[in-house]
């Protein structure tokens, strides 16, 4: 069960070059526990597709690809607002 939303900063501070150690440790001690709305994974790949193609970019989307969606669920009853912001941002 989820107990915890995480908004994109959160999601993010993994990758900074020096992560914040407490926010580490809380994503460590509650793994599992929390859940991510379709709203902060449209903004995460947002962000990640905007950037030019390098290392870092691939960096990031093989972070979001391969740890944060299989193992953070992505609420479904954000589905409906996901799907509009994308379409506005793609129009």
């Amino acid at each position: 069960m989820s107990r915890f939303l995480l908004d994109t900063n959160v999601i993010s501070e993994s990758l900074r070059p020096q992560p914040n150690p407490a926010v580490i440790q809380r994503l460590q001690q509650y793994q599992g526990e929390f859940a991510i709305a379709s709203v902060t994974w449209h903004e995460l790949l947002f962000g990640c597709y905007r950037l030019p193609t390098s290392k870092r970019r691939e960096r990031i989307e093989q972070y979001l690809k391969h740890i944060v969606q299989p193992n953070i669920p992505i609420l479904p009853n954000t589905a409906r607002l996901r799907n509009f912001l994308v379409e506005a941002s793609c129009s």
